[in-house]
């Protein structure tokens, strides 16, 4: 459209300064000589049959110029039909998968496959669908067809098979097949997240933690979720070196980030206590606890036979400042006065937890100082009454609930 506005006007303008030279100089004359014959003509005609032939002979160069590209036009047409229902067939087969029809999208890709140039797509979608329909001998056959169409594809075939093979929970061959993968590509980082998804899922933690690290680098999964799964692999580590006599060594090789995690310190600090370790296992505690507080560590904490336990005391007493109405440190500060044979302040601490908030713990220990170390054999014998009624039901009996609302915590005072 352009084009033909361009052209019109500049034959009006062509006209326009032809008709103003002819009106301003005359019409004038042409005269043809070819051999033994001169034809005679006025410019205006002359000029008017340059014209027409021009645009004769362009029109007539443009109908040969059509005519000889007349086949290359018809087969590009059918090339555009043909890739027109391509995509057709694809949506429709996508629409089939999507509404759960696995077996009909199945026959659409199939039939499109051999009709179209997107082959390779229409066999990966076919094997989708065939694992839907849970016809996994289809799968592996449509598979092996896409690596026929095209072999340089062996990333995106291999990737589709993977992935499969994961959702069936083939992870033995998923492996096989992602290493294969990764010998390909060592630096392909959804290769790399999907060979942590396989080790995870068989629990080889060793295989896994020098793939997260590739991760890692490669930015494959977002932070959070690399984190969850280094600690994973972490604990799976830490569990078996337990049973192989080599925690400490793995505790050593730990990234520093890791060894503030609750759980592995959880984990490591039992099996500290476990190996009569207690002082290795205070620090350790003492550390993370001093920084941030977790009920359980803090009692994992009580549990320990430190060799200076009014050491141990004193440092979990600092912990008040911040914890002052927390029942458990309570029953964990009343612990340790038990370690340290301190009987009245530990019986202030246990009466303490249990005004704050009754636990069948603080019953059994306060009743045992009760009976053995106080000789206060009916108090005890209420404690016992109060822990296993708590233990039971959840309740705390009125005439001691009454006795207890008051009790505060020694040396708070002083401490705050």
């Amino acid at each position: 459209m352009k084009r033909f506005i361009l052209t019109t006007l500049s034959a009006v303008l062509l006209a326009t300064i032809i008709g103003i030279a002819i009106k301003h100089y005359g019409t004038g004359y042409v005269v043809f000589s070819f051999v033994d014959y001169t034809v005679e003509s006025s410019f205006t005609f002359a000029l008017g049959l340059l014209v027409i032939g021009f645009f004769v002979f362009y029109y007539l160069l443009r109908i040969i110029s059509r005519l000889l590209n007349f086949p290359g036009y018809m087969g590009q047409r059918h090339t555009d039909r043909q890739a027109e229902r391509s995509k057709n067939a694809i949506i429709k087969g996508l629409i089939e998968m999507s509404e759960g029809r696995f077996e009909q999208a199945e026959k659409i890709f199939i039939k499109q496959a051999s009709l179209s140039d997107t082959s390779l797509l229409n066999y990966l979608l076919a094997a989708r669908s065939a694992q839907q329909s849970e016809a996994y001998d289809r799968r592996d056959e449509y598979l092996r067809m896409a690596h026929e169409s095209m072999p340089s594809a062996d990333i995106a075939i291999g990737l589709t098979q993977a992935e499969l093979q994961l959702n069936h929970k083939q992870f033995e061959q998923a492996l096989a097949t992602l290493n294969h993968l990764s010998s390909v590509s060592p630096r392909h980082g959804y290769v790399k997240k999907l060979q942590a998804r396989v080790y995870q899922q068989l629990e080889d933690w060793e295989h896994l933690w020098p793939i997260l690290e590739d991760v890692r680098r490669l930015k494959a999964v977002d932070e959070a979720q690399l984190e969850k799964m280094e600690i994973q692999a972490s604990i799976g580590r830490l569990q078996k070196s337990i049973k192989n006599a080599q925690a400490e060594k793995n505790w050593q090789q730990l990234p520093k980030r890791l060894k503030s995690n609750a759980e592995l310190i959880t984990l490591y600090a039992s099996y500290l206590c476990k190996q009569q370790k207690d002082d290795e296992a205070e620090e350790l505690l003492r550390n993370y606890l001093s920084d941030r507080w977790r009920d359980e560590l803090a009692l994992l904490y009580s549990n320990l036979n430190a060799s200076d336990c009014k050491k141990q005391l004193e440092t979990a007493e600092t912990w008040l400042h911040n914890q002052s109405r927390n029942p458990l440190l309570l029953l964990v500060l009343g612990k340790l006065c038990l370690n340290c044979q301190l009987w009245g302040k530990a019986r202030s601490y246990f009466e303490s937890s249990i005004g704050i908030k009754p636990m069948a713990e603080s019953y059994l220990k306060l009743a045992i100082l009760l009976e053995e170390k106080m000789d206060a054999p009916e108090d005890a014998q209420k404690m016992y009454q109060a822990g296993l009624l708590h233990a039971v039901n959840g309740e705390t009996p009125p005439v001691l609930r009454s006795g207890l609302e008051n009790v505060r915590p020694p040396l708070l005072k002083v401490i705050q």
